[in-house]
């Protein structure tokens, strides 16, 4: 099959340069004909004036034409290769000389009629052609006035071969079939040969790709090419390139995803079932701080199930969403409350800025959304940090403490932004944060499996909005949710 693609290659380009010979020597023929037959024109014009310059200069005033007269004038249409008929003014033959191949001619040689000629050529009327050797349609006839001293003497009828048969023109014409079959033959072998040549350098990157994706399918996803040339072959090398690579990432965050997943399950399972065991064997006594302790297990349990079911109705469009004007900042408002307890914990200052911004969202989704960042970033943030939420009405690329670096674009947007002063984010991961399970070097050994910025994407999108990830001017890391503005 692979070898079937060269030799397809190879057969086209072979026929493509038959067919362009065979237009060339078309459009040749068609051309050269016309030039030809242009040529032989003037050609046979230029025989008629010799050989009325011939009859004009050998008339002898009163008697006209002798017999050696005549004899010339033959010769000249036998170098001519034309037939020659000379009338009187009264329309009475007086001689014919014919030269067409040799042959005899009209009157079956050259003879004289009237003033003593020796051979009569006929009474009257025009000559005919020689029978044997020429049809009537074959030939064409040209007649001219002789006028010697001011008087016409006599009419002269030149008949000549309508198609030069002539051996120049014959081998001409020849020669030149010959030479464009000679050509296209010549063109078809070298075609053929080149594109085996072009061929192998099309279809050896293609063969390896080929190769490439057989062991991308049979599970190796560590298989790559080297784009060969900056062509389309090596943007589709590239583009395997690049789709292994996402293959792979994908793998290992499916791996990765599947350990934190059941790190995630396990770890509150086992604190469950360790507490109810003990209480069960009466080593714990059945206190109200150890029913608060499965009780913040069961709850952790419940939040993972959540997310794991928001992820479903995103990626499934189940996804219900009911927008109506509200107030972003009332969102950002009842989100840092039900973060406090939280901040507080870990002794981080929660700074806020609102500014009244009029929205059309989902109310409780939004509050998922700041809940959300607002958790993350307290993750990330050491204890005695600082996290920022702010909603303000700007231009995208401006709204949001630390706004450097969002993504350009104007417009009436409301924005809420969360920044943290924590670790920040990796610029290798910053493309790659709002992925399902991704979890970038910084979130390694923290809780979670990598989809609550997922949702927030989702949730965001939902409702006609863009999310956006940077890294803050000082550190740590900032999230904006662009929102447009009601009208």
């Amino acid at each position: 099959m692979k070898r079937g693609l060269r030799l397809r290659l190879a057969i086209t380009h072979a026929l493509v340069a038959l067919l362009a010979i065979v237009v060339v020597a078309v459009i040749v023929n068609a051309v050269d004909g016309r030039r030809l037959d242009s040529y032989l024109a003037q050609v046979q014009a230029r025989r008629d004036a010799a050989v009325v310059a011939t009859l004009r200069d050998s008339y002898k005033a009163p008697d006209g034409w002798d017999a050696s007269a005549v004899y010339a004038i033959s010769r000249v249409a036998m170098l001519d290769n034309v037939d020659v008929a000379v009338y009187s003014p009264e329309g009475q033959l007086i001689f014919t000389a014919t030269g067409i191949n040799g042959s005899q001619g009209m009157m079956n040689g050259t003879g004289l009629s009237g003033n003593g000629g020796t051979k009569a050529g006929g009474a009257g009327g025009s000559p005919s052609p020689s029978a044997s050797a020429f049809k009537a349609s074959d030939l064409q006839v040209h007649a001219y006035p002789l006028t010697v001293g001011g008087k016409e003497v006599a009419t002269v009828e030149v008949y000549a071969p309508r198609h030069d048969s002539s051996p120049a023109v014959t081998a001409y014409q020849s020669a030149l079939t010959r030479n464009l079959l000679v050509a296209a033959v010549i063109a078809a072998v070298l075609a053929f040969l080149i594109s085996l040549l072009v061929s192998r350098r099309i279809t050896a990157p293609l063969e390896e790709l080929t190769d490439a994706a057989e062991d991308v399918a049979a599970g190796n996803l560590d298989v790559r090419v080297a784009p060969r040339a900056d062509d389309e072959v090596g943007a589709l090398a590239t583009a395997f390139n690049f789709m292994a690579d996402r293959l792979a990432r994908d793998e290992q965050w499916r791996r990765d995803m599947t350990a934190d997943l059941s790190h995630e399950l396990r770890a509150p399972l086992a604190a469950i079932q360790s507490r109810v065991e003990a209480l069960e064997d009466g080593v714990l006594p059945p206190t109200p701080e150890d029913l608060r302790v499965i009780g913040a297990e069961v709850e952790r349990l419940g939040r993972l199930l959540g997310a794991l079911r928001s992820l479903n109705e995103l990626e499934s469009d189940d996804l219900a969403v009911e927008l109506a004007a509200l107030d972003l900042a009332d969102v950002g408002r009842d989100a840092a409350e039900r973060a406090g307890a939280a901040c507080a914990a870990k002794r981080i200052t929660l700074e806020t800025d609102f500014a009244s911004t009029v929205v059309k969202g989902d109310r409780d989704r939004l509050r998922q959304v700041a809940g959300n960042l607002l958790d993350n970033a307290v993750k990330f943030t050491p204890e005695g940090g600082r996290v920022v939420l702010a909603v303000s009405a700007a231009s995208r690329g401006e709204a949001g403490p630390g706004s450097a670096g969002a993504a350009p674009g104007r417009g009436p947007w409301a924005a809420l932004a969360v920044a943290d002063d924590g670790p920040g984010i990796d610029p290798i991961d910053l493309p790659f944060v709002f992925d399902r399970f991704y979890r970038g070097q910084s979130a390694r050994g923290t809780q979670g499996v990598g989809l609550g910025l997922a949702i927030v994407r989702g949730l965001v999108e939902a409702q006609g909005g863009v999310v956006e990830a940077a890294a803050g001017p000082g550190g740590g890391a900032r999230f904006t949710v662009f929102l447009p503005l009601a009208h």
